[in-house]
């Protein structure tokens, strides 16, 4: 596992970056700019992503497309992921207040993260933490990252430990979403079982479908019944079973609002009623949406800062370039981390390091406070203290979810707060031509602490030799060495080969000959033993399939994992035979990134 503490320097001054914003009576001003709540923002007429009240009652901000898509197509710009590793472990025992991120962050495998930490969650700076939940319209899904860290290695760059290396994060469209139409993703379940209390009895699809079946049925009662001295026979029906299915249950939740989305659902089911309420009009988007496509990602052109944000369009000065709803952390301690004592419980007399998510926070040397903007691209923008572009100030009050009375409440407030409630608007402070990146000025003491860093800073042991897995599994040709092969010249040490394969207790050892619905099976480390040369594609590219041997208890160890039920008893040698190279994933030791 690489330290930490290589970072704690670099993740200490990110704290000074909001030099720009007054925050709450607990921060100090450091610029006139921070309560300017007058600047007049200039909002974009052809927006194609909107910020704006979500059309599920009480459910806070929603995003919503400015132009019709089509399945498939991705809904916005990519975003970043951060990793939360091992929080439970580090620090969430001291929290005394409300982790709003557990709202806003996604399962690890969810994204491609499960290889890479034993406990955590992610998070998906952008759209991956704005899309609200409807089980009846869903319409939209998330992708699975890339990762690089902009062409940056940690043998010779000092800045790569200082952003994350998951990037290129896209959602997509599962179905065809008209302009003005919100966008929803799939929470799970799970996700509402906890939080009924806060967000009701949210139906999910199994109750819808239990509505049609209640429909057919009272369909057939009333063409049965239904006279024509008695013309309100079914409307006055239909009002019984909504009087009866007043109370707050997902059954319930999932009839029909109204008579006439009764009817219509009898044709195109109950969920599917539902989607006129899940359209804005465009008139209405751009009176009261923020636009969130202002600027998109790349690499940046400041050295060693990795990937930076850049105008999609011109922006006006005064104009947009992007909102900013901000989750707040009341101490900034929960983000701690600490090293393992002998007991192997943390020992918080031997902190090291932070979480990530830090450097994406603004915060206040004199503050426990952080405030952690959730838009993308936003998340890019960099510093420039000679030539800044844009600035940061409090949103208007009447943004919503923007609380400017928030902003007279103490520490202590927030801590009782289990909702977002504060928000910033990035700003251009001159016209930004399209292509140009857009920089703020995170101030003198970010500077002067960046620069002690880069002084102090030294590669990390064994550096020279580190190559990323990502870049290792992106090349499906290049032949794969066998254990033999690598006695001479062996792959890196944090490089760990995983094949798919149900082991269940008595199951014998093989050969097995690899099958592909085998993919859908959960994985082990493996070793390769042997390989054979297969068919050559059109480009001249020789497929090989591989015989390996799934690791044993003996052989697991504390930086690998193991995706099985079981492990395989000490001793035992399972082998598979016949693997294509696309069925074995190449991944990076637990904790081994240059993110942990």
């Amino acid at each position: 596992m690489r330290s930490l503490s290589s970072r704690v320097n670099l993740l200490s001054c990110i704290l000074f970056q909001c030099c720009s914003i007054t925050a709450i009576t607990a921060f100090v001003a450091s610029s006139d700019d921070a309560t300017d709540t007058s600047t007049v923002v200039a909002e974009h007429p052809n927006c194609r992503l909107f910020l704006a009240e979500s059309t599920i009652p009480n459910a806070g901000l929603g995003i919503y497309s400015g132009v019709d898509l089509q399945p498939g197509e991705a809904v916005a710009e990519p975003d970043i992921v951060i990793p939360l590793h091992d929080a439970e472990w580090h620090s969430f025992a001291d929290v005394d207040f409300f982790w709003l991120w557990r709202d806003y962050s996604w399962q690890t495998d969810q994204v491609g993260m499960q290889y890479d930490v034993v406990e955590g969650s992610a998070i998906v700076i952008g759209t991956g933490c704005m899309p609200n939940c409807n089980f009846a319209v869903l319409n939209a899904h998330e992708g699975t990252p890339d990762y690089d860290h902009a062409g940056l290695h940690r043998s010779k760059d000092v800045g790569i430990s200082g952003f994350t290396g998951f990037y290129n994060q896209k959602m997509f469209t599962t179905r065809e979403i008209h302009a003005g139409g919100e966008i929803f993703v799939d929470y799970g379940e799970p996700w509402f079982e906890d939080r009924t209390k806060e967000v009701g009895a949210v139906p999910y699809l199994k109750h819808f479908k239990r509505a049609d079946k209640l429909l057919k049925k009272f369909k057939k009662l009333t063409l049965k019944y239904q006279k024509s001295d008695n013309p309100d026979f079914t409307r006055d029906l239909w009002d019984v079973v909504k009087t009866q299915a007043k109370y707050d249950t997902r059954n319930s939740n999932a009839l029909p609002l109204t008579f006439e989305d009764m009817r219509s659902a009898q044709t195109i089911g109950s969920a599917e009623s539902r989607h006129p309420y899940t359209i804005r009009t465009l008139e209405w988007l751009n009176e009261h949406g923020r636009c969130m496509d202002n600027i998109r990602p790349g690499n940046s052109t400041i050295k060693q800062a990795g990937r930076g944000a850049f105008a999609t369009r011109f922006i006006p000065e005064g104009g947009l370039v992007a909102p900013g709803p901000v989750l707040h952390i009341a101490n900034r301690t929960s983000l701690n981390l600490y090293e393992m004592g002998e007991d192997g419980s943390r020992d918080t007399n031997r902190p090291d390091g932070m979480q990530l998510l830090l450097n994406y926070c603004f915060g206040h040397h004199k503050s426990t406070v952080i405030l952690c903007p959730y838009t993308s691209p936003s998340a890019y923008i960099n510093h420039n203290s000679k030539s800044p572009n844009t600035k940061v100030v409090w949103a208007k009050d009447s943004t919503p979810n923007h609380n400017s009375y928030w902003l007279e409440e103490n520490v202590t407030f927030l801590k009782s707060m289990a909702s977002i409630g504060l928000s910033i608007d990035y700003v251009a402070t001159r016209d930004i031509e399209p292509g140009e990146e857009v920089f703020i000025d995170y101030g003198p003491e970010w500077e002067q602490s960046w620069d002690k860093y880069v002084k102090e800073w030294t590669p990390p042991a064994g550096s020279e030799t580190f190559v990323s897995a990502a870049i290792m599994q992106k090349d499906l040709y290049t032949p794969l060495r066998t254990e033999t092969e690598q006695l001479p010249e062996p792959y890196p040490e944090n490089i760990v080969f995983y094949c798919h394969y149900g082991y269940e207790p008595g199951v014998p050892e093989g050969p097995w000959e690899w099958v592909d619905e085998w993919a859908f099976l959960p994985t082990c480390p493996c070793d390769i033993i042997s390989r054979e040369a297969g068919e050559v594609d059109n480009d001249g590219n020789t497929a090989y399939y591989y015989t390996a041997v799934i690791w044993n208890e003996d052989e697991l160890g504390d930086d690998t994992i193991n995706k099985m039920e079981h492990d395989i008893p000490s001793g035992q040698n399972h082998i598979l035979t016949d693997v294509p190279r696309w069925a074995i994933e190449i991944q990076d030791r637990l904790y081994s990134k240059d993110e942990f």
